[in-house]
C-alpha cells in the first residue's frame, strides 16, 4: 500500500476511525465487514464466514456470535437483528450443495419451513435466479427469498421478516410500501 493510500478495511482501521453505525460497533459482525465504504446508502460490503457469497449488510444491523452457525465451509446459517423498534430481522441460511438440477426440491423444503403454500417469483441477474414472495401470517409479513447460484454449486435462503404485532401493527401497516422496496434491494 502506498503511504497516500488509507486503508478501508474495517480489521486494519482504529475502532475511532470506523463509521458510527451500529454494525461497526459490534466487533463479531466488523470481521465479516469488508470495506468502510457504503456499496450503497446505508449498507457495507458483508463476505460470509464460508467466503462462498457476499451481500449488502446494513448499517443498523448485527450477528450475534451465539446465534451464528457454520459447518465448515458446506452451510452457513445467522439472523440479522436490525435496530431496536423497526420490527424487522433477516435470517439467512447458505448452502453449498444446492445445485440447479435439484431447484424444485430445494425451493420445495425451503417453503414447507416457511409454511409457504404458494409460488414464487423468478428475477435473474448475474448467474443467479432469485426465486421470491411475500407472505403474510401469524402477526409477521415476511419476504421469501431463494437464490440459486447459475454458474455452480450452492443456494441461499433469506427471510426478511417484519413484526406487525401489537404496538408494531401501525408502524408496519405505514411502512407496507418502503419495506417491500427495501426487501427486494
Amino acid at each position: 500500500m502506498n503511504k497516500d493510500e488509507t486503508s478501508t478495511n474495517p480489521s486494519e482501521i482504529d475502532k475511532d476511525g470506523l463509521p458510527e453505525v451500529r454494525a461497526f460497533n459490534d466487533s463479531f459482525t466488523r470481521e465479516f465487514l469488508q470495506s468502510t465504504e457504503e456499496t450503497r446508502e446505508g449498507y457495507y460490503p458483508f463476505v460470509s464466514g464460508t467466503r462462498n457469497y457476499k451481500i449488502d449488510f446494513p448499517s443498523s444491523g448485527v450477528i450475534g456470535d451465539r446465534s451464528y452457525i457454520k459447518k465448515k465451509n458446506e452451510y452457513e446459517e445467522f439472523p440479522i437483528h436490525i435496530k431496536e423498534g423497526t420490527g424487522v430481522k433477516i435470517h439467512i441460511n447458505y448452502y453449498s450443495n444446492h445445485r440447479t438440477e435439484q431447484l424444485t426440491a430445494d425451493l420445495n423444503r425451503f417453503k414447507k419451513r416457511q409454511g409457504y403454500e404458494g409460488d414464487f417469483k423468478r428475477l435473474e441477474k448475474d448467474n443467479q435466479t432469485l426465486y421470491y414472495t411475500k407472505s403474510e401470517g401469524r402477526g409477521f409479513r415476511d419476504y421469501l427469498g431463494y437464490v440459486q447460484n447459475e454458474k455452480g454449486m450452492g443456494g441461499i435462503e433469506i427471510v426478511y421478516e417484519i413484526d406487525c404485532q401489537d404496538e408494531k401493527k401501525a408502524i408496519c401497516e405505514k411502512n407496507k410500501q418502503s419495506d417491500k422496496e427495501r426487501a427486494m434491494k
